[in-house]
Order: C-alpha cells, then sequence, then structure tokens
C-alpha cells in the first residue's frame, strides 16, 4: 500500500512533469512559428530549426509517455488493497501449512510477521492465536501465555478469545499455577458464558 508521503511525492513528479511538457509544447510552437516566417529564405538557418523543432517534439513525446507511466503504474487504492490481502492470505497460509508439519520456528515467524505488518487485519487474531500455538510446540510456555493473553485483551470480539483463554489456564494449570489458572477460567466463563471452551471450564470445575 502506497504511504501518504510516497503518494505526495509521485504526484509532485508528475505536477513537474507536466509543467515541463508545457513548457516544450510552448517552445515547439515559437520555434514552428520562426520556421515558418524563414519558410521564404533560403540557407542553413531553416535547416537548424527544422533540427530543433524534431528535437523538440521527440523530447516531448518521451516525456508524455513519462508522464502517462507513472500514472498507470501505481495501481488503484482498491487494487493495492486487494494485492496486499492477497499478500497476507499467502503468508498465513504458508505459515499454517508449515504448523501443520510441526515446523513451528518458521511458522511462528510467518504467524509474527504477518500480525506485526497488520495488527488491525482480518487474519491478525488467528496469526496470534497461532504463533502462541507454535511457541508451546517450542516449549515456550511462558511466551505462548503472554500471547494468548494478548489475543483476549486485543481481540475481545475475536472467535479465538475463549479458545485463547482456555488455552493459556491450561498451560497455566500443567506447571502448577493454579490461581492464574483458575483466574483465566473465570474470565472464560464471565466473558464467553455461551462458548464452547466456557462450558468445558464449567464442566471441568473451573468456574
Amino acid at each position: 500500500m502506497d504511504m501518504p508521503g510516497r503518494v505526495e511525492t509521485m504526484e509532485a513528479d508528475q505536477v513537474a512533469l507536466r509543467a515541463e511538457v508545457d513548457s516544450l509544447r510552448a517552445a515547439a510552437l515559437m520555434q514552428e512559428g520562426l520556421l515558418r516566417g524563414l519558410q521564404a529564405q533560403s540557407g542553413s538557418r531553416t535547416g537548424e530549426l527544422v533540427e530543433q523543432l524534431s528535437a523538440l517534439t521527440d523530447e516531448m513525446e518521451q516525456l508524455l509517455r513519462r508522464v502517462s507511466s507513472s500514472q498507470g503504474s501505481r495501481p488503484s487504492p482498491a487494487v493495492a488493497d486487494s494485492t496486499a490481502s492477497a499478500s497476507r492470505q499467502t503468508v498465513y497460509d504458508e505459515a499454517y501449512l508449515q504448523y501443520q508439519q510441526r515446523d513451528y520456528q518458521n511458522a511462528s515467524a510467518g504467524f509474527l510477521e504477518l500480525f506485526s505488518a497488520d495488527p488491525a487485519g482480518p487474519l491478525a487474531d488467528d496469526a496470534l492465536y497461532f504463533a502462541a500455538l507454535c511457541s508451546e510446540g517450542l516449549a515456550l510456555p511462558h511466551k505462548a501465555v503472554e500471547q494468548l493473553v494478548a489475543l483476549r485483551i486485543m481481540y475481545p470480539e475475536s472467535d479465538r478469545a475463549p479458545a485463547a483463554l482456555f488455552r493459556a489456564a491450561g498451560i497455566y494449570g500443567a506447571h502448577s499455577a493454579s490461581a492464574d489458572r483458575d483466574r483465566l477460567l473465570q474470565d472464560l466463563v464471565t466473558s464467553y458464558p455461551d462458548s464452547e471452551e466456557a462450558h468445558l471450564a464449567v464442566v471441568s470445575g473451573g468456574e
């Protein structure tokens, strides 16, 4: 996606090119007027003017092509957004495939790259959730809990939030941190009472 400063620079460059084209057009017209005034005369001066006019015309055509190319090369905002979205989906799909193959190191790098690049995007909560699962797979329980709790705080409306709380509570329980486990399970039952994870928490005695 184009940054505002870059867009302004490109637009300024296009304005400058258009001004240069207008200047060349004026010069070409002036030379053409001189040429017509000397058409009845013979001598080298007329030949020089013909050459100058031809050179100016060629240069003007080149600049016009540059302006057209500059205007046409920049995608519209809708196209840019679509391209960026497709790119993010590709990163996510590749990271998820690595996760399924238990390549947790590379999968985690991919998920965190996506999350950092677009934390407000539609895939951010999923990326953070699976990054946490990768941390768990890499035997980094504290990091996994931090990422899971961060997901619940940053994306409280996410479908992943109940699962993140339940998983984080499970990690605490596996490391004999029962007070922290119960705190997260209480949050789960209170904040997401209709979720499957909340029902599991109640059944397991976490309420």
